[in-house]
């Protein structure tokens, strides 16, 4: 566990929940999986005023309620390079709502800081197709040039 975030298994080797799964989250957890890339699955929140989006896993859910964490690139980053399935320059899949909203979205600072791709929605995305919504689509980022 990085940044108080649990981090668990589903039945595909190379996908893992940020948090703990609420309804949506489990019925995403078994639709198929992209071979080859390193998923994480959580919810992701709506470009704020700047643009910028997060992962938001639940990180308590009890009586009382559901707590969320909100997740910058730097912080998922962490998460990814220290997870041992996680292989450097391994491309990355964000199973997110909005994370790959915009020119610097989560996505694209995360393809940076990994120097690997990241394939992220741009929009809403349903749980049960993984198909984005109000005609948004999946973007593949890839790190851009450090000059």
């Amino acid at each position: 566990m990085m940044h108080n975030v649990p981090v668990s298994p589903t039945m595909f080797k190379n996908r893992y929940v940020l948090g703990y799964p609420d309804d949506p989250i489990r019925r995403a957890m078994v639709q198929t999986t992209h071979p080859g890339f390193f998923e994480l699955i959580c919810h992701g929140s709506r470009p704020n005023q700047k643009g910028e989006t997060f992962a938001i896993p639940y990180v308590y859910m009890g009586a009382d309620g559901c707590r969320t964490k909100p997740l910058n690139a730097e912080q998922l980053f962490e998460i990814i390079i220290t997870h041992p399935a996680y292989s450097l320059g391994q491309p990355v899949r964000l199973i997110m709502c909005w994370v790959g909203y915009g020119p610097n979205s989560l996505a694209q600072q995360l393809a940076d800081l990994l120097g690997a791709p990241v394939l992220a929605a741009n929009e809403r995305i349903n749980a049960h197709t993984f198909c984005p919504v109000n005609n948004g689509r999946w973007i593949l980022f890839t790190p851009r040039i450090r000059s």
